[in-house]
């Protein structure tokens, strides 16, 4: 027995590990080569800060620019910041706006489309000095194909 279909069917790349983690490493490689120009390019040109109280690319990477300022990131140069198989993502769909065990709370900057990724650092300072949170969060969508940070923050393990 068959039936004929009717309505509209949306299908949906699935998200691709692989092309998340390249974007994670692309980050980290951006921090560590102290290169705000390769930062920039890995936003998306709405991007802002997690839970930042200044909205905004312009913000997010004034903020990168005084950081790469104050500290020498490229003392970490030869250091694996990030274990790939650790970095976590979900859907929007995934998430509600509330933590609810054992996923994160969606940010409220997440917008249908885009993944919420966590990614653990293995090194967050060198020589007493702290570089990094415990974790960064990203907010990734497809923008001219490749994924991009929509948003970008950091986080303390409790």
């Amino acid at each position: 027995m068959h039936s004929q279909a009717t309505g509209v069917v949306a299908l949906r790349e699935p998200p691709s590990g692989d092309a998340v983690r390249d974007l994670v490493l692309s980050l980290m490689d951006a921090w560590q080569h102290e290169s705000l120009d390769a930062l920039a390019d890995l936003l998306t040109a709405d991007a802002r800060p997690i839970d930042g109280r200044t909205p905004g690319r312009d913000a997010l990477l004034e903020a990168w620019r005084q950081r790469l300022h104050a500290h020498r990131y490229n003392r970490l140069a030869s250091t694996d910041l990030v274990r790939p198989e650790r970095i976590e993502q979900w859907d929007f769909d995934d998430l509600s706006p509330a933590a609810t065990a054992p996923f994160p709370a969606r940010p409220r900057e997440m917008h249908p489309g885009e993944l919420y990724v966590r990614v653990p650092l293995e090194t967050t300072g060198i020589a007493g000095e702290r570089l990094y949170g415990d974790v960064i969060e990203l907010v990734v969508r497809r923008d001219d194909g490749k994924y991009k940070i929509a948003a970008y923050g950091e986080a303390e393990l409790r």
